[in-house]
């Protein structure tokens, strides 16, 4: 090969290269239905994620409301869990069994010893789970 015919060949292959570009430079272009999945997979972990943060704040208030409403008797048993019915005081409950006859102790909105000893003589005499939880149907026989 001649001088002459190798700068040709040389300059050939150069403008080769450049006109087409170096295959590992280019980028490849998404198409568009691989983008559109990869879309709507994003908007679903975004929407799961949506919900999961809104699960959790109304786990958090509604956990902040029971320890507000329902404050540590000196037993430690707390009032959501000897009243499941809603908008019904401890102090109604302990006044509805004093009316009923069954003594809760004095009258003080707090769930102790005294208190759920009379819900379950309560129950008992009107034929109910003796559990000492005021439920729907206890509540109901005993503001009655």
């Amino acid at each position: 090969m001649n001088n002459r015919t190798y700068r040709t060949a040389v300059f050939a292959v150069t403008a080769l290269v450049f006109m087409t570009g170096c295959a590992t430079t280019r980028a490849r272009k998404p198409d568009q239905k691989e983008t559109s999945a990869q879309l709507e997979s994003l908007q679903a972990e975004l929407t799961a994620k949506d919900q999961q943060i809104q699960d959790l704040q109304y786990q958090l208030d509604s956990a902040q409301q029971a320890a507000q409403a329902a404050p540590e008797s000196s037993t430690g048993t707390s009032r959501s869990s000897a009243i499941r019915v809603s908008g019904v005081s401890a102090k109604a409950v302990q006044r509805a069994l004093k009316d009923a006859g069954f003594d809760p102790g004095p009258v003080d909105g707090r769930i102790g010893k005294k208190t759920r000893s009379a819900i379950k003589d309560f129950q008992r005499r009107n034929n109910l789970k003796a559990d000492g939880i005021v439920g729907e149907r206890t509540w109901a026989l005993l503001k009655a």
